[in-house]
């Protein structure tokens, strides 16, 4: 169960970093090593154990640990953490950077929710120094660009791919009977009633609604588009789906007015076709192949660099 939520946590790095980029502002920052003798080495990087558990509270967002899933937390923690400095080693040895540039808009784009001052207060709030804050800033945007260019190796599904995962889940891509309409609206019944007899006396619906319709889609010509089966008011529903195409509906009251239907088209249940859902297949299967390729590549890193965990000293640190 802790190999799954590990392999769970790792393709969730990313989403990690990109959230610690929004709120890092209220985190903790950290010196390069910290005092005392190393918990965890990490290539080049060693953890004390003040220094891991300030970034085990950092991740956890400083919320309480319940004591009985202490142990498996503190797990995942550690795990995430080795995770995340084997990949700013592995940016530093193969030459991927944060240009100057590239760290001046992402302290922009940080920044631009405050105004100079507010910024300032809430990094002294947070009791952090503006330059700590820079260097983990620094640090994220690296793990974020090393995994971004990791991630671009993936192979994209091939056409094969994708129709093999179509076919066998055709059930997934069902469409509801659907039907597209337009509307006109009125606040009373006997303007309704005024607009009806002159579109059965032949002028258009469509220029009649974009005059007349309260509707927000008036000047659309009173097209409200496609609609299935539970998206509307239910006494719209029961008017429209029982229509016709190109007839005029009776009047009908609804807690938004006096309402005026014609449908314009009609779509029946049925499966989509493979065109029409190839762009949502291969989205799919490629973030699958991606969390595959992501999770394999990160084992491959163990080897690659050195990782040492001191258990006797891990096993003494406890979360807060």
């Amino acid at each position: 169960m802790i190999r799954q939520k590990i392999r769970f946590m790792r393709y969730g790095l990313y989403c990690f970093v990109c959230w610690t980029l929004i709120f890092l502002p209220l985190g903790c920052g950290l010196s390069d090593h910290g005092e005392g003798d190393p918990v965890i080495v990490i290539g080049s990087k060693h953890l004390s154990s003040d220094a891991l558990k300030k970034e085990m509270e950092f991740i956890g967002g400083g919320v309480p640990v319940p004591v009985k899933h202490a142990k498996e937390i503190k797990t995942l923690l550690i795990e995430q953490i080795i995770d995340y400095y084997l990949i700013i080693e592995y940016g530093k040895q193969n030459n991927i950077s944060i240009s100057e540039n590239e760290f001046q808009r992402s302290i922009k784009e940080i920044k631009k929710e405050y105004s100079e001052d507010a910024f300032r207060k809430v990094l002294l709030q947070g009791y952090v120094d503006p330059a700590l804050w820079e260097h983990r800033l620094r640090n994220q945007l690296l793990v974020g660009k090393v995994i971004k260019q990791v991630l671009d190796k993936t192979a994209s599904p091939s056409y094969e791919e994708i129709k093999i995962y179509f076919q066998k889940n055709k059930d997934k891509f069902r469409s509801p009977e659907m039907l597209r309409f337009r509307q006109i609206v009125c606040r009373s019944k006997k303007e309704a009633a005024k607009l009806r007899y002159r579109i059965r006396a032949g002028e258009d619906m469509g220029e009649l609604a974009k005059k007349y319709s309260t509707a927000p889609e008036s000047e659309a010509n009173g097209v409200v588009g496609w609609v299935a089966r539970g998206d509307l008011d239910e006494t719209m529903e029961n008017a429209l789906f029982s229509m016709q195409i190109g007839k005029i509906s009776p009047i009908i009251k609804t807690s938004f007015g006096y309402h005026l239907f014609e449908v314009m088209s009609r779509a029946p249940a049925g499966v989509k076709g493979l065109s029409e859902v190839m762009p949502e297949i291969e989205s799919q299967l490629l973030r699958q192949k991606q969390g595959v390729f992501y999770q394999k590549w990160l084992e491959k890193l163990r080897s690659d660099f050195e990782v040492k965990v001191n258990q006797p000293m891990l096993s003494k640190l406890e979360l807060s």
